[in-house]
């Protein structure tokens, strides 16, 4: 694992000493609910381009539909400190602790992350970030998570990225947390506690002055304790036309629609729990005391989505604007088609809403709303983050 995080570091520092430029996304282009983990870290973004040091409270609410196994809910509260340290670099700490919640009285479990991470524009038209840290969770374990990302603009309108990191998959608290089941055949072992490592790289093309095309491509693979090692592909393209675009201090400043078509697809189906499940094969909740006696196949077992093909259509309409001095939005919402393996054709919708309260000089208040049904579940989150600039 290791090696593999020195490959994606090496790659990404070879690329800044050649090109002397740079910028990030996050996480979870491609697999992990793609679209609207674009928007939080959009989000994130903005606070980090803002010209001056500041410290920001950060606040979210997760939640899904699902089964005993599959559901997961997650209370995350922490802070940030983001440390101008001088034009175009920025050092920033920040800490969190989530809560993760099944829908069992006794699925409770928690995690505690601290993270650091230096983002530096090499120039004007390119900047590069690096981010590692650990998560302890309430199972006795540790995971390291790391980013490192470089992005260039050109003034012809041409933009790369490329990104490798590595991150906790949180879609069941089998993947986010890992379970210690108390009998079966891994008692008092910890089994799940996925974490996803991968490389992406993307590029951007103005074709003409308000129509653009765009397209990314990459690879990963996801571990855990007690499963096994599941390789994936990822790839995506579109085309984007901006209907309206005005510069940021006007009510309307961006009108933009667009379709994408996205593709990931997993070597292994690793959506299974057995050995770890809260359910045995009838169907009946297991006590506490009898998790891992459910008597179903640890073949497949993961708890995570990973069908062997996933492919999306949609199309995708984003607004942006300053209502006035005190208050900006964006709004997003996407519609069209998905379907995987073991799934027929189906609507995928979404939408995302971030308000900017900027309460004075000093304080601001984003204010994030995200739901999605891409993949077998619905989803939605609420993010708060209070900021104040120094």
């Amino acid at each position: 694992m290791e090696a593999f995080l020195m490959r994606i570091f090496l790659l990404i520092m070879s690329i800044c000493f050649v090109l002397k430029s740079a910028e990030p996304p996050k996480r979870d282009s491609g697999t992990d609910r793609p679209v609207t983990s674009r928007e939080v870290e959009q989000l994130r973004q903005d606070i980090l381009d803002d010209t001056r040091s500041s410290v920001e409270g950060i606040f979210e609410y997760h939640t899904e539909t699902g089964d005993l196994n599959n559901r997961l809910d997650f209370w995350r509260a922490g802070g940030a400190v983001n440390y101008r340290a001088q034009p175009g670099l920025v050092l920033y700490l920040r800490g969190t602790r989530t809560n993760y919640m099944g829908d069992a009285d006794y699925l409770r479990e928690h995690g505690i992350n601290l993270t650091a991470g230096i983002r530096k524009s090499i120039s004007d038209n390119a900047t590069v970030k690096f981010e590692a840290g650990a998560t302890r969770f309430s199972t006795a374990s540790t995971t390291l998570n790391a980013l490192g990302s470089f992005e260039m603009k050109s003034a012809g309108g041409t933009s790369f990225s490329i990104t490798g990191s590595r991150s906790n998959v949180e879609e069941t608290l089998l993947s986010s947390t890992g379970i210690r089941p108390t009998v079966g055949p891994f008692a008092g072992q910890l089994v799940g506690q996925v974490v996803d490592n991968r490389i992406v790289g993307g590029v951007r093309q103005r074709v003409l002055p308000k129509l653009d095309v765009f397209g990314e491509g990459g690879a990963g693979v996801r571990t855990g304790s007690n499963i096994e090692s599941n390789t994936y592909r990822l790839a995506g393209g579109g085309a984007g036309y901006n209907i309206v675009s005005e510069p940021d201090d006007r009510p309307l400043s961006l009108l933009r629609a667009s379709y994408t078509l996205d593709y990931f697809g997993f070597d292994k189906n690793l959506f299974g729990f057995g050995g770890a499940s809260f359910v045995d094969r009838r169907g009946r909740t297991l006590p506490e005391t009898l998790i891992g006696s459910d008597g179903l196949s640890t073949i497949g077992l993961g708890g995570y989505f990973s069908p062997q093909r996933y492919i999306s259509n949609l199309g995708r309409v984003e607004v942006r604007g300053k209502y006035n001095r005190s208050l900006d939005y964006r709004l997003t919402g996407f519609a069209g088609s998905q379907s995987y393996t073991g799934s027929q054709l189906r609507a995928a919708t979404g939408l995302s809403a971030t308000l900017g309260f900027r309460l004075n000089d000093r304080f601001s208040l984003p204010v994030t709303y995200l739901w999605d049904n891409v993949g077998p579940f619905n989803q939605q989150s609420v993010i708060f983050r209070l900021v104040a600039r120094l």
